[in-house]
């Protein structure tokens, strides 16, 4: 959309990703983590770096000039999803921005900086979040999928389509008196990623 670009890519085992640049101000959550090395130039940088399943970062800018590239030297296919910032300064520089909070199911900080929170939590069978407002301007990324289902002022809707694994979306401003929240009405537990723009 206008503000961000979202790609998921996956490296086999004894893939690497080829010499590429970084435009930086990027979030980068692992769908399914692993074994990162690295490479400069053609020499080393790091080796055996494990990087495990939900695990996020943000990385700087990287011009080609560094002829940089990363590869998976694990035994495990990497699953990659990048959340790029299209915008070089903060959307909202003069809102108050705080952590997504539900009542009912605790959040991780994973990450914050002056211009993304990202935050993960984890909804087993049969848990609701609680009522709860969103500040608009955020990205979800599924971990692990699943069945969810949504509650407005106390109304169920029928569940959604099952949300698959590495599955993403754009969660627009829904206010506290709108009285939302979903919940796990499927059989396995949900993980998801936040990623709220500043």
């Amino acid at each position: 959309n206008e503000h961000v670009v979202v790609q998921r890519f996956i490296v086999a085992p004894g893939e690497w990703e080829g010499l590429h640049a970084h435009p930086g101000n990027q979030v980068y959550v692992h769908v399914n983590g692993g074994e990162w090395s690295g490479r400069a130039g053609g020499k080393p940088t790091y080796s055996g770096s494990e990087s495990e399943d939900g695990a996020v970062g943000w990385m700087e800018e990287i011009p080609i000039s560094e002829e940089h590239e990363s590869g998976n030297t694990g035994d495990n296919p990497i699953d990659l999803i990048w959340v790029t910032l299209k915008d070089d300064a903060p959307i909202a520089p003069n809102a108050r921005h705080v952590p997504l909070t539900y009542p009912d199911a605790p959040l991780d900080l994973l990450l914050e900086n002056d211009r993304v929170i990202v935050q993960r939590v984890q909804i087993e069978p049969g848990q609701w979040e609680g009522i709860h407002a969103h500040p608009g301007n955020q990205v979800y990324i599924h971990i692990k999928g699943g069945i969810w289902s949504g509650r407005s002022g106390g109304v169920q809707a029928p569940p959604f389509p099952f949300s698959e694994t590495g599955s993403v979306g754009w969660m627009d401003a829904i206010d506290y008196s709108v009285g939302h929240e979903s919940g796990n009405t499927g059989d396995t537990t949900i993980d998801l990623v936040w990623v709220t723009l500043k």
